[in-house]
């Protein structure tokens, strides 16, 4: 039997480690009726979770209505729109500002979305949850270059916006404008 352990002493060593440390940590339920019980948890995170939000989104609203729009370009005043009319959910006025991208050709390029339209109702609050998750994340935000270009499809108008977020740093946002019959209207962001 020595002969069968030796050189294997080691192996044995760990396997009795193992098993032991499997047993002392077993919970099965039989043991789960003896261990205290905590109760309501989950109304305490969820208070905790809506009061982060309720404060992300009130540092948002103060960050939005921090903002001068009387020094502002027309694409930063509809940029200006847009991050207010998405903190406030406001998904009418965002409409207004995101032109129309979709299957109908004649109004691709020319007109803004219509919240009448499921789909294009969505495609506006995606936009505004987008908006509003950038504006919850950022203690301040900042216009910081203006462009304009000239492209194929016309003048596209380009605003940089530098959002400073706690512990992170910045994050540098695009929003990309084309001239429309009813204004400058938002193309892409990224």
């Amino acid at each position: 039997m020595l002969m069968l352990l030796k050189g294997r002493a080691p192996y044995l060593l760990l396997l009795v480690v193992v098993f032991s440390s499997f047993a002392c940590n077993n919970k099965n339920p039989e043991n789960r009726d003896n261990e205290p019980k905590v109760e309501g948890t989950n109304d305490i995170v969820d208070l905790n979770v809506s009061s982060i939000q309720d404060e992300q989104s009130s540092n948002a609203e103060i960050l939005v209505d921090a903002m001068d729009v009387s020094k502002l370009n027309d694409c930063q005043k509809n940029v200006q729109q847009l991050l207010g009319s998405c903190v406030d959910e406001n998904y009418s006025v965002a409409a207004k500002v995101i032109m129309y991208r979709g299957s109908d050709e004649r109004r691709n390029g020319q007109d803004s979305f219509n919240l009448l339209n499921a789909s294009e109702a969505n495609t506006v609050k995606v936009t505004c949850d987008v908006i509003s998750a950038w504006l919850g994340e950022s203690k301040s935000y900042e216009f910081i270059t203006y462009q304009e270009e000239e492209t194929e499809f016309g003048m596209q108008y380009v605003v940089e916006v530098l959002f400073t977020q706690e512990k992170l740093g910045v994050k540098r946002h695009l929003f990309y404008f084309m001239d429309t019959p009813k204004g400058k209207l938002l193309v892409n962001m990224i």
